[in-house]
């Protein structure tokens, strides 16, 4: 009886000294991390300062999912916030900006940067085989200054279908090891370079974006790494 008692003291000193030791911003950074996800998933971005700073009072318990669905309500009603989602799509999606007509019509439908990345993978790029071999050319000029060869065109049209940003990031990746080509595999997580930038999730964050909608947001080689044009995936600060 007294072993089991020594034991069930030491076990809740170890819960004790255990809490103590964990970071004060634990809780500060999964919220965060929530907060530039659903941002993310929604718009193309992560959150603003401002943004960052009113949502880590309101956040409350809402997921992902939840705080997307939010940010969709707040997209039906702001033009100019949909237009930006619409012009991230096109960029992050083919390397492009869309047309006057495309931005009138994709705008209308007030969908997520998520929902939209979908379209132009899924429906367009996986349809269309000249479009995804163009945009697979359009990465390599980005990344190499040079068009692919054939055996490069090749292997990539056998690859899963990635979004211009995906492939640019998988090019520099390689590029960084001093690498003429690339192949399918790992983004680094911390590009800034190309015109793109990267940053990578937690298992539970990929979960929620992937929960949210956002499966084709996150690297298709693993390592739960999003992609986006710019410098749409770097937190104020640079902490993200």
């Amino acid at each position: 009886m007294k072993k089991n008692l020594l034991s069930r003291i030491l076990c809740f000193l170890t819960v004790i000294a255990l809490s103590l030791a964990m970071p004060t911003n634990a809780v500060a950074q999964t919220r965060d991390e929530i907060i530039h996800s659903s941002y993310f998933v929604a718009f193309g971005r992560y959150a603003n300062a401002g943004e960052l700073a009113y949502w880590r009072q309101n956040v409350g318990n809402r997921d992902i999912k939840q705080m997307v669905q939010n940010h969709k309500q707040y997209l039906a009603s702001n033009q100019s916030e949909r237009e930006q989602a619409v012009k991230r799509s096109f960029n992050d999606a083919f390397g492009w900006n869309p047309g006057s007509d495309e931005l009138r019509q994709w705008s209308a439908k007030g969908q997520t940067y998520a929902e939209m990345m979908n379209y132009h993978i899924n429906q367009w790029l996986n349809v269309y085989s000249d479009r995804k071999a163009h945009v697979i050319k359009q990465s390599y000029y980005k990344v190499f200054n040079r068009t692919a060869d054939a055996n490069e065109l090749r292997y990539w049209m056998s690859q899963p279908t990635c979004s211009f940003v995906q492939l640019v990031a998988m090019h520099t990746t390689w590029k960084q090891q001093n690498q003429r080509t690339s192949k399918m595999g790992r983004m680094n997580p911390n590009i800034r370079d190309n015109g793109v930038s990267t940053a990578a999730l937690s298992s539970g964050a990929a979960a929620g974006v992937v929960a949210a909608g956002g499966m084709n947001l996150i690297s298709p080689s693993g390592g739960q790494v999003v992609a986006a044009g710019g410098l749409n995936v770097i937190a104020p600060g640079g902490g993200n």
